[in-house]
């Protein structure tokens, strides 16, 4: 089960647990907490049944109608428990009290809200809901997109004791089954939903936020290799620069999936198909020809001044590469695009090299001065020159002031 679910050992018994109606004996919580938990997970999936009623009722035919604009199947919409939240501020909460749940196991879930006048209202209201799902298949929370105006235009959950927003990712819980070689990170619920949809049941998104650490690491569990498809706009391009960063980070290989003629997958996927769309995938940049790309996009070849500043810019790309062999190939291809002989663009890699070293050089002596400046003074008219000597005097004088019955025979010993 830890293989097939990607569990930790503890929720891979608890998965077991729950299959076959067995108590597992919890050891290291306070069982107060451990019912608190039980009753926000209970009512968060008791909420999402509401929802997947509503959306399936009379109040929820725009928002039926909303899913079928976007081309979503029944089938679909069922695998991801879409539903739909009534524009009323109570709706939810008359109906989960109905069922026994307290206001304030509602609000710990994230639910409902408290107004400045004491009571209670439906933290969702006129909004389709995602649920959250994790990776042991319980609803932790939810997305709620806006049926009118009304800002914002997506609403996630708040975070709570089930909820942590950057240690999750939207439809992993699917995608951790899929046979894929390859993850697909993309932007939204509905991108991911539409890739699903399509047959790329490896696609994953963040919740509401950039990318982060946690959910890279969470990644790791599942694949070696993500390819990210976000927006094809200024703002996904910034936000693939940094999900390429963190990824690596995490020891994943990282491509770029390039959307011609769309502003993302799902408005491609519609357009040209998802045959069109795996060939995309087939054709995506590994994250250096990314970035090198990108970099050209920003310069007009057809200026002396702007041909040289992209070279710059490619070159402290280039530089960062630790593969010598890397490094080559990319500084001959790179030479070509732009015009210039191989031979003078590597040494302006070599200087950009140079420059990083330096850098990085400087970078780990503040490091390693950071420890002695932050013990020193902040009494800027005292600088210690020996910092262990000073802080054997610190020790002392704090032992001093702490008793003072050892000053007599203190002033003996230091008596010249």
């Amino acid at each position: 089960i830890k293989n097939i679910e990607g569990l930790e050992f503890p929720d891979a018994v608890r998965f077991l647990a729950r299959q076959y109606n067995m108590e597992v004996p919890e050891t290291g919580e306070n069982p107060r907490h451990r019912q608190e938990r039980k009753r926000v997970l209970a009512a968060l999936k008791d909420a999402a049944r509401f929802f997947y009623a509503q959306l399936h009722g009379p109040a929820g035919t725009q928002a039926l109608r909303y899913f079928q604009q976007r081309r979503l199947s029944r089938r679909t919409m069922g695998n991801f428990g879409l539903g739909y939240a009534p524009d009323s501020f109570h709706a939810l909460l008359d109906a989960m009290t109905a069922q026994g749940y307290t206001k304030e196991e509602l609000a710990a879930a994230g639910l409902i809200a408290r107004s400045q006048n004491g009571t209670y209202y439906d933290k969702f209201r006129n909004r389709v809901m995602f649920p959250i799902i994790d990776v042991r298949g319980d609803v932790i929370g939810f997305g709620g997109r806006v049926m009118d105006d009304s800002k914002p235009k997506y609403l996630n959950s708040p975070e709570t004791m089930v909820f942590n927003k950057r240690r999750n990712l939207f439809a992993m819980n699917l995608a951790k089954k899929t046979r894929s070689e390859y993850f697909l990170l993309a932007e939204g619920y509905m991108d991911v939903i539409a890739l699903h949809q399509a047959g790329f049941d490896s696609a994953v998104a963040s919740l509401g936020t950039a990318l982060t650490d946690e959910q890279a690491r969470l990644l790791t569990r599942y694949t070696k290799t993500v390819i990210v498809c976000y927006d094809a706009d200024t703002a996904g391009q910034t936000a693939s620069q940094r999900a390429i960063d963190i990824l690596k980070k995490a020891g994943l290989r990282v491509k770029i999936l390039r959307i011609p003629g769309a502003k993302d997958p799902d408005e491609f996927i519609k357009a040209k198909g998802a045959e069109a769309f795996r060939k995309l995938i087939e054709r995506s940049d590994n994250d250096i020809r990314y970035r090198i790309e990108s970099a050209r996009d920003k310069y007009d070849f057809t200026e002396d001044d702007q041909r040289i500043l992209f070279l710059r810019e490619a070159a402290g790309i280039i530089a960062a590469l630790e593969n010598p062999v890397e490094r080559d190939v990319y500084t001959a291809s790179t030479a070509k695009l732009a015009g210039v002989t191989q031979a003078a663009f590597q040494q302006e890699v070599k200087n950009a090299q140079t420059r990083l070293q330096y850098q990085q050089k400087q970078q780990y002596h503040r490091q390693v001065r950071a420890p002695a400046q932050a013990a020193q003074p902040k009494e800027r008219t005292i600088h210690y020159d020996n910092m262990r000597s000073a802080r054997a005097e610190e020790g002392l004088l704090a032992l001093l002031f702490s008793d003072a019955s050892l000053l007599p025979d203190m002033r003996e010993k230091v008596r010249p």
